[in-house]
């Protein structure tokens, strides 16, 4: 008798699994989705906000990983970083951080001199290679994620799940400076595969993997969380593929900087792609706010993934 493991990916331990491969690819599988219809902010440089005068305007934060005086933030949690977002309609489609400008002199991506930086796309800042005095005006133009989605092993989700009535009735933001009316991550989602089972496929081998998978909706207003619930609960009954995790390039270097070459999760998946997964059933539902200021929903999808060789 065999005493090999069934379903084993060829990258073994240290590669993806069934449950990484489908938490990665549906987070993708939603940003396309909310880019795609107009779930983006566009600051350029000199544009006007009621909460700040130029949103372009970045923010000196600490951050024990560099030096203090490295890191800048923008107005977002993430900055977009796909390629090939095209809404029309005369609608600005996001683009990509071309550089950043330094008391009025703009310096390119590719400069290498003492302002030389890297775009952490994965959480919406510029990381310099030297410093910056903390007078300095830097700004930059970009697009920024309306939603932020992360996974339920976030820190984010904890700290909605734990902190949130505190850190609300006070009227700060949970994820730090800037202020809570730049939404640093309001409205969020959070993906979450807890239970699953499995099934024959046919008559000698196979297996049907059954996953079920929560969004966890958090907003601050009524609309966004009913939207939001509304849009994934539509996707029920939908088919995609999904891209092999353990053959493509993943997007980001050590800085949240993209990798050359890399467009979008749909190029990803027509290079390397791995199973299909169907969405065969689905459940929504509004659960009681924490507190006034936030709102909450629950999305649950009942998603099917077969394994020919199990």
């Amino acid at each position: 008798m065999s005493l090999d493991f069934k379903g084993i990916d060829p990258a073994g331990f240290g590669g993806y699994a069934l449950t990484d491969q489908l938490l990665y690819n549906l987070k993708w599988f939603i940003d396309w989705g909310l880019l795609n219809n107009g779930a983006y902010g566009i600051y350029e440089y000199d544009s006007s906000s009621w909460y700040d005068d130029d949103e372009a305007r970045l923010h000196l934060v600490p951050d024990e990983r560099y030096e203090y005086g490295r890191v800048w933030n923008g107005a977002g949690r993430e900055f977009v970083w796909e390629s090939g977002v095209s809404l029309g309609g005369g609608a600005v489609n996001p683009f990509r951080v071309s550089g950043v400008y330094i008391d009025g002199n703009f310096y390119p991506i590719s400069n290498t001199g003492i302002n030389r930086h890297h775009v952490d796309y994965m959480n919406g800042r510029i990381i310099f290679d030297e410093p910056k005095n903390a007078e300095t005006d830097i700004r930059a133009e970009y697009s920024r994620r309306s939603v932020h989605v992360g996974f339920a092993d976030d820190p984010d989700f904890r700290t909605l799940m734990m902190k949130s009535l505190e850190e609300f009735l006070s009227d700060t933001s949970p994820s730090g400076n800037p202020a809570r009316e730049h939404q640093i991550w309001l409205p969020s989602i959070f993906i979450e595969d807890s239970t699953g089972k499995g099934r024959g496929m046919q008559l000698g081998g196979g297996q049907i993997k059954t996953r079920y998978i929560t969004f966890h909706i958090f907003a601050d207003t009524p609309q966004d969380r009913n939207l939001l619930k509304d849009w994934l609960d539509y996707q029920s009954r939908s088919t995609f593929w999904m891209a092999d995790l353990n053959n493509i390039t993943f997007p980001f270097d050590q800085y949240g900087d993209i990798v050359s070459g890399i467009t979008n999760w749909v190029d990803m998946v027509s290079a390397y792609p791995w199973k299909r997964l169907r969405v065969v059933d689905g459940t929504s539902m509004t659960l009681n706010s924490l507190n006034s200021q936030l709102f909450r929903a629950r999305v649950i999808w009942e998603v099917e993934i077969d394994f020919g060789k199990i």
